[in-house]
């Protein structure tokens, strides 16, 4: 039997044999037509989004059926929810896994960022923006600022591999730290991307039998 795996908070990085999940403005906006045409001709946004990613607000309950799902794949979401939201988001993993289903959770190391500044290679202002904690950008036009609350989404909460392993574990995951590519995922090389696991936790687990 086919598994069936999701990509939760893909972007634009829309991997065949998954569901690709995301609600960024790009990848609800790319499905209407008028819209494209629009864009298209003013060259508002850069839409390099798949027309095939799976809309869902990730805050909200998830559409699949309790035990449901094989393989569950996550890679620089979780940190853009607060810290109730993730936990929120972590439980919904967790009801729509089957029992020995595979997660794979990726964010930035927040230990990474705080011994950088404590070396002294970051400075105060620079670490603020390396938190990647604000909405704003000198680069962005007047246009971008003004709907700036609607296309970026910031940080909301940070993680080290101490702090998330507890949080999966209480939930009910058997997990672990991994590295780049270490995984029991079958097609972990189609999905991972090696900048985005640089400077970053990787927790793998299983649900585990209740």
């Amino acid at each position: 039997m086919k598994q069936i795996k999701i990509n939760l908070g893909c972007g634009n990085q829309a991997i065949e044999g998954w569901i690709n999940v995301d609600y960024a403005f790009g990848a609800r906006l790319v499905k209407l037509p008028l819209f494209r045409t629009i864009n298209r001709k003013l060259k508002l946004f850069n839409l390099n989004w798949s027309k095939e990613i799976f809309i869902h607000d990730l805050r909200k309950k998830f559409p699949w059926k309790d035990n449901s799902i094989d393989v569950i794949y996550s890679s620089h979401t979780l940190e853009h929810l607060s810290k109730k939201e993730g936990g929120f988001f972590l439980q919904e993993c967790h009801r729509v896994l089957k029992e020995g289903g595979l997660i794979r959770i990726i964010v930035p190391d927040l230990k990474v960022l705080v011994l950088r500044y404590i070396n002294g290679e970051v400075s105060a202002d620079e670490f603020i923006d390396a938190l990647g904690v604000s909405y704003e950008s000198e680069e962005d036009n007047q246009i971008k600022k003004f709907l700036v609350k609607f296309i970026k989404f910031p940080h909301r909460c940070m993680y080290d591999t101490d702090s998330l392993l507890k949080i999966m574990k209480n939930i009910g995951f058997g997990a672990s730290g991994k590295k780049s590519f270490e995984s029991k995922i079958s097609d972990i090389q189609k999905i991972e991307l090696p900048e985005r696991t640089k400077n970053a936790v990787i927790i793998e687990g299983e649900k585990c039998s209740s």
